[in-house]
């Protein structure tokens, strides 16, 4: 097998840093992706036939190749950013505005998976196009739009010093509350504009046609999405978002999942029949209604976690007219229960 080192791209010939003695994440290991990053378009896919897709014995082998791209990720990001990372525990700061960063490798269930969906039938497919393979999620603590910039802009000269590769820039968010003349009421963007165009202008500086998005999904997602080139041919992903988003996330992440037939962790097995009237398709109602939930519901998050709420409980209540039992409170304390028992 071959060693860490050999996978390391030539961005450039600056030695890489070891990491700091604190570890950024607070997860030690790089764990098997216990959930699918779901798609953000328009429409849902459909679960793809596995004679469509690559072999389980190819996705075990991609899966063990992303683990030395998932740990080049997770050193570049140290030297990065690991001193704005509160201390476990601490409370986040201006200064120390990120409470984690969270590595994680699609398990070699998933990959197999969407290979089937998306009918890649090898290996240089896979790879080529599956870019959630290798992930990182920054949580930030502190989510005003100056902290993010921080973030964003050490990721700029992290470009510009060739340690890292973006390829491709997401922002996604809900449009601005206006009112009847035209004026931004609210706006739920996580970053400046400026911090954005110029992460982009670093970029564009060495030649690279990189894709930028601005983009209000169906749910009100709120995150800023980055790609990036790793070792041994893999896109790696990197999520920015704020606590209340990522949590709602998690969630939201396990209903689409049992709602569109996607395999799930086994220890989360007993909330499918929570979520069953999901999985009813010819249920529009239903459906649009509970897509409009999540999406007040994300915004919910973004206005409590920036101070706009002060009071009330984590997360939205569902409205009346909708099952009691979808309920993202209840959902939330489902899958606690679930984790603790599988402690």
């Amino acid at each position: 097998m071959l060693t860490f080192n050999t996978f390391i791209p030539k961005f450039n010939n600056t030695p890489i840093l070891q990491p700091q003695q604190r570890p950024v994440s607070r997860f030690n290991n790089l764990a098997p992706l216990a959930k699918d990053t779901v798609s953000f378009g328009r429409t849902e896919k459909n679960i793809g036939n596995p004679k469509f897709g690559i072999t389980q014995t190819e996705a075990e082998r991609i899966h063990q190749e992303a683990i030395t791209s998932g740990k080049y990720l997770n050193l570049q990001l140290t030297n990065i950013l690991g001193d704005l990372v509160a201390s476990e525990g601490a409370t986040p700061t201006k200064q120390k505005p990120i409470e984690a960063i969270h590595y994680r490798i699609k398990s070699p269930d998933s990959i197999r998976e969407k290979s089937a969906t998306r009918r890649w039938i090898n290996s240089d497919e896979v790879k080529s196009n599956m870019t959630d393979i290798v992930g990182a999620r920054i949580i930030l603590g502190k989510t005003t739009t100056d902290c993010i910039d921080k973030v964003l802009d050490r990721i700029t000269a992290a470009e510009r010093d060739n340690k890292l590769q973006i390829i491709e820039i997401e922002n996604y968010r809900p449009e601005p509350e206006i009112d009847e003349e035209g004026n931004i009421l609210h706006s739920y963007d996580y970053s400046s504009p400026q911090a954005l165009r110029r992460l982009k202008a670093e970029c564009d500086k060495k030649g690279t046609m990189i894709s930028k998005k601005d983009e209000d999904v169906p749910t009100g997602y709120t995150a800023i999405h980055l790609l990036t080139k790793l070792p041994n041919g893999f896109t790696g992903e990197i999520q920015i978002l704020g606590t209340g988003v990522g949590k709602l996330k998690d969630i939201e992440d396990l209903c689409y999942k049992i709602k569109s037939g996607k395999s799930i962790d086994k220890k989360y097995k007993s909330m499918e029949k929570t979520l069953e009237p999901l999985k009813n398709k010819d249920d529009v109602i239903l459906k649009r209604e509970f897509n409009n939930y999540t999406r007040a519901s994300y915004i919910y998050q973004r206005d409590k976690y920036l101070g706009r709420i002060t009071k009330g409980p984590e997360y939205l209540p569902i409205p009346e007219y909708l099952p009691p039992e979808l309920d993202f409170n209840n959902l939330a304390a489902q899958k606690h229960q679930c984790d603790e028992a599988n402690k």
